[in-house]
C-alpha cells in the first residue's frame, strides 16, 4: 500500500507560523511607529508654537505703539543723542525684553514705502547675524494678510517656532517677529524614536524565543497525529492513537482522533463478533434443518410405512428452526432499515390493540411453556403517536426477550397506559439485568449473560431503541422491583381518531 507523502511548499509549518509571527509583529511595530511617532512630533511642535503664542501675551505690540517713537528712527542723523539714536536704543532695548521673557529672538520689520519689501529696524542688533539669515516670509505674510501668522522655519540649520504679529505706528506699517528655538523637540522625538526602536528589536527577538520552539512543538505534534493517521491507514483501527493532555486545538484534534479510533475498533470488534455469530446462528438452523430434512427424505425413499409420531417431532423442531431463522432475519432486515433511514409513519395507534395481537402470535409458544400471559386493562383505550408496525415490533422484541428468560410456569404481564406520554411495559419473572448490563444490553450485537440458553445476534433492544427514539419515544428499563425485569416504551400521546372526525363532539 502506498503511502501518501505530505505535500509541502517552500517552508513547513513552522516556517510559516514564525514568520507570520515576524511579519505581523513587524507591521504591528511599523503601524505604531507611524501612528505614534509623527503625531507625536506634530504635538510637541504645536505645544512649542501655543506656548510661544502664550508668552509674547495679548497685545504685544502694545508697548512698540505706545512707548516708542518709532519714526525717529527714518531720521537720517544717527549720531549719539540724535533722537534716531535715541529711538534706536529705546528699540532694542523693548526688543530685548521681550526676548528674554520668551527665552527667544524679537526683531521688528518696517514697511515705510506700503511694499512688500521690508527693513530690520535694528539691523546691527545682537541678534543681527541670525536675523541676516532669517528669510521672515512669516513675516511678508503678516503684512499681507494684516493678521497675526504663527508657524515653524529653520535658521542656519536650526529649528524655530515663529509668530508675526502686525501693527500701525504714526501711520507706517510694521511687523513684530518673535523667534523661539524648539532644537529639544528633534531630540525628544529622537530618544523616542531610538526607546521604540529598541523595544521593536526585542519585541522582534522575543517573538523568535517563543515562536520558534512553540511552531517546532505543534509542528511535532501534528507529525505523530500524521504518523499515527497512516498506521491506522495501514494496519487497521487496533493501532494506539498518541495521548495528547494539551488544552489547545491540536489536543482536542488528537483527543477526537483518538475517540474515532477507540470507535473504529470498537465497530471491528462488533463486525467480527457479528460475522462470526451470524456464521454460526445461521449455519446451525440451516444444518439442523438439513438434517431433519434428509430424515424424512430417508424414511419416505425406504418404501415402510412412516413413522407418524417421528415425522411430527422432527416437523415440530423444523419449525423451531424456521422460527429461528425467521427472527434473524427479522433482525437483520429491520438493522437494514435503520441504517438506510426508512422514513417511519407517525399516526394514532391504540396500544392495547396491538398487545392483544402481538400476545396472540406467542400464545402457542407460551402456552407450550406453561407460561401466563397477562394484558392489564387500563381505563380506556391508550392512544400514541407513532408507526404501528415498529410498534409491533418493539412489542416483540420484548416478548420474545421475556419468553426465552421466563421459566416453565412463570408469568408475564403487558400493561398500556396514559398519563404526560402514552407508555406500554412488559414485565417478566425471570432472573432479572445486572446493573453493570442496563446499558450494555441496547447497544448492537451485545447481549447479556442470562438469554436463557438461546442464541441471537444481540440486536433485539438495540432496534427496540433505535425505532423508539426515531418515533419520538423512549425505550427504557425499569428500576428493578423485586425479581425479573420490566421495559417500558414511551411515546407521545394522540387523540382518538373519532376526536378529530368532522361533526364530532368538542
Amino acid at each position: 500500500m502506498a503511502v501518501a507523502r505530505p505535500r509541502r511548499g517552500a517552508l513547513g509549518l513552522r516556517g510559516r507560523i514564525v514568520g507570520a509571527l515576524l511579519v505581523t509583529t513587524a507591521a504591528t511595530l511599523g503601524v505604531a511607529a507611524v501612528a505614534l511617532l509623527g503625531p507625536l512630533e506634530h504635538s510637541l511642535r504645536n505645544a512649542a508654537r501655543q506656548t510661544l503664542v502664550r508668552d509674547l501675551g495679548k497685545n504685544p505690540t502694545s508697548a512698540f505703539v505706545t512707548k516708542l517713537d518709532l519714526s525717529a528712527l527714518l531720521q537720517a542723523d544717527t549720531g549719539p543723542g540724535s533722537p534716531a539714536s535715541i529711538a534706536r536704543q529705546s528699540l532694542y532695548q523693548q526688543q530685548q525684553a521681550l526676548a528674554n521673557r520668551i527665552g527667544g529672538v524679537v526683531e521688528v520689520l518696517g514697511y515705510p514705502d506700503g511694499s512688500d519689501n521690508g527693513y530690520l529696524l535694528l539691523p546691527f542688533g545682537l541678534e543681527g547675524d541670525s536675523a541676516e539669515l532669517d528669510p521672515f516670509d512669516d513675516v511678508v505674510k503678516a503684512f499681507q494678510t494684516g493678521r497675526s501668522v504663527p508657524s515653524f522655519g529653520t535658521i542656519d540649520g536650526k529649528e524655530y517656532a515663529r509668530v508675526a504679529f502686525p501693527f500701525k505706528k504714526d501711520g507706517l506699517r510694521y511687523v513684530l517677529a518673535a523667534r523661539r528655538p524648539i532644537d529639544e523637540i528633534p531630540g525628544a522625538v529622537r530618544a523616542v524614536r531610538t526607546a521604540f526602536i529598541t523595544a521593536a528589536l526585542a519585541g522582534l527577538a522575543l517573538t523568535l524565543v517563543l515562536g520558534i520552539p512553540l511552531a517546532a512543538t505543534l509542528g511535532r505534534r501534528l507529525r505523530r497525529l500524521r504518523q499515527a493517521a497512516l498506521q491506522l491507514a495501514e494496519e487497521g483501527p487496533v493501532v494506539e492513537v498518541p495521548a495528547d493532555r494539551a488544552r489547545d486545538e491540536v489536543g482536542d484534534l488528537a483527543r477526537s482522533f483518538a475517540l474515532m479510533q477507540h470507535q473504529l475498533h470498537q465497530q471491528e470488534e462488533a463486525r467480527r463478533a457479528f460475522v462470526a455469530t451470524a456464521s454460526h446462528e445461521l449455519r446451525t438452523p440451516l444444518t439442523s434443518l438439513e438434517g431433519m430434512l434428509e430424515l424424512l427424505e430417508d424414511e419416505l425413499r425406504s418404501g415402510d410405512p412412516p413413522d407418524v409420531q417421528d415425522a411430527r417431532l422432527l416437523l415440530a423442531r423444523a419449525r423451531a428452526q424456521s422460527r429461528r431463522l425467521g427472527r434473524l432475519a427479522a433482525d437483520l432486515l429491520d438493522l437494514s432499515r435503520l441504517d438506510a433511514e426508512v422514513k417511519l409513519r407517525s399516526e394514532p395507534v391504540e396500544l392495547e390493540e396491538i398487545s392483544r395481537a402481538v400476545l396472540a402470535e406467542f400464545a402457542r409458544e407460551t402456552r407450550e411453556r406453561g407460561i401466563v400471559t397477562e394484558l392489564e386493562d387500563s381505563a380506556g383505550p391508550v392512544w400514541a403517536l407513532g408507526d404501528p408496525g415498529s410498534v409491533a415490533r418493539i412489542l416483540r422484541i420484548l416478548l420474545d426477550n421475556a419468553v426465552r428468560v421466563s421459566r416453565p410456569g412463570g408469568e408475564l404481564r403487558v400493561a398500556a397506559r396514559g398519563g404526560g406520554r402514552a407508555a406500554l411495559s412488559v414485565r417478566d419473572r425471570g432472573p432479572g439485568v445486572p446493573a453493570n448490563e442496563r446499558e450494555l444490553i441496547f447497544e448492537r450485537f451485545q447481549r447479556g449473560r442470562d438469554t436463557g440458553g438461546q442464541a441471537g445476534f444481540g440486536l433485539g433492544l438495540a432496534i427496540g431503541r433505535e425505532l423508539a427514539e426515531r418515533m419520538g419515544g423512549e425505550l427504557r428499563l425499569q428500576d428493578a422491583d423485586g425479581t425479573g425485569a420490566e421495559f417500558t416504551l414511551e411515546l407521545p400521546l394522540a387523540r382518538a381518531p373519532e376526536e378529530d372526525s368532522p361533526g364530532s363532539p368538542s
